[in-house]
């Protein structure tokens, strides 16, 4: 069902449209008036782009929400949760984009069930893009010995890392947009992700889904997670691979 309702030629539509927004805001001589950036009333960031994305996002999927009934739940449009359901960040590292950097990705989410559904990551910067469609051959060993992990830079900034710097086994960079970060675990850039803070479904579903179907699993706090249903999930979050879990919760939750 899901790759019907977002196969190649829906996703090349979704593409060009992205991108003609964010090219028709970007204006590296005026950032903050260019792309409209405000805040939210919980003080995180929001654009223009945000908002014409999810809106154009919601335009697009008018059929699967009026006729198919599948809820619609973008950060930017909050009202309608429940499964089926379409989740989506329009773009996920308003912070980043709001400084002209290439660190954020449109998160699309297309989910039959809260553990099952067809995902879509995508970075107008780079052209780094990853679906459920994308054919791919599982490698046949992993890295075992230091691993490499991708960290928030906002749980960087606030010193809720500053233990890692005395771990020996694994070695860490931040870099903006969780669904980004997780986007490149799927991707093989990298051997774990990990989040010391909440997040919202919208951050993580479209990542989640895609690192589910390559192998990757999801612990929070040392518990595997299968099912995204909640609006929320608490923080202590590792995605990696099983045969890694156990090594990364001993070194990074503290």
């Amino acid at each position: 069902m899901d790759n019907e309702m977002l196969n190649r030629e829906k996703v090349d539509i979704l593409r060009r449209e992205v991108l003609e927004i964010v090219k028709n805001r970007l204006n590296g001589s005026s950032l903050q008036e260019s792309l409209g950036i405000t805040k939210k009333s919980d003080f995180s960031l929001v654009t223009l782009v945000d908002k014409e994305v999810s809106d154009m996002m919601h335009v697009q999927f008018s059929d699967l929400i009026n006729k198919e009934g599948l809820h619609f739940f973008s950060e930017e449009d909050q009202k309608s949760f429940g499964f089926p359901a379409i989740i989506l960040d329009p773009i996920d590292g308003t912070r980043e984009l709001s400084k002209g950097l290439g660190e954020c990705s449109v998160s699309l989410a297309i989910m039959s069930s809260p553990s099952e559904g067809f995902a879509w990551l995508y970075n107008p910067f780079t052209g780094f893009e990853l679906s459920s469609a994308d054919a791919w051959v599982e490698p046949v060993t992993y890295n075992e010995d230091r691993l490499f992990g991708y960290v928030s830079k906002g749980d960087m900034k606030k010193g809720l890392l500053d233990h890692l710097n005395d771990v020996d086994n694994v070695t860490i960079a931040a870099r903006g947009s969780i669904a980004f970060k997780l986007g490149l675990l799927a991707s093989g850039a990298c051997d774990f992700v990990y989040s010391k803070t909440p997040k919202n479904i919208w951050d993580i579903a479209a990542g989640t889904l895609l690192c589910w179907q390559r192998g990757y699993k999801l612990y929070q706090a040392g518990r595997e997670v299968t099912s995204l249903a909640d609006k929320k999930i608490a923080g202590e979050l590792i995605w990696c691979r099983e045969e890694c879990a156990e090594v990364l919760h001993n070194s990074l939750v503290k």
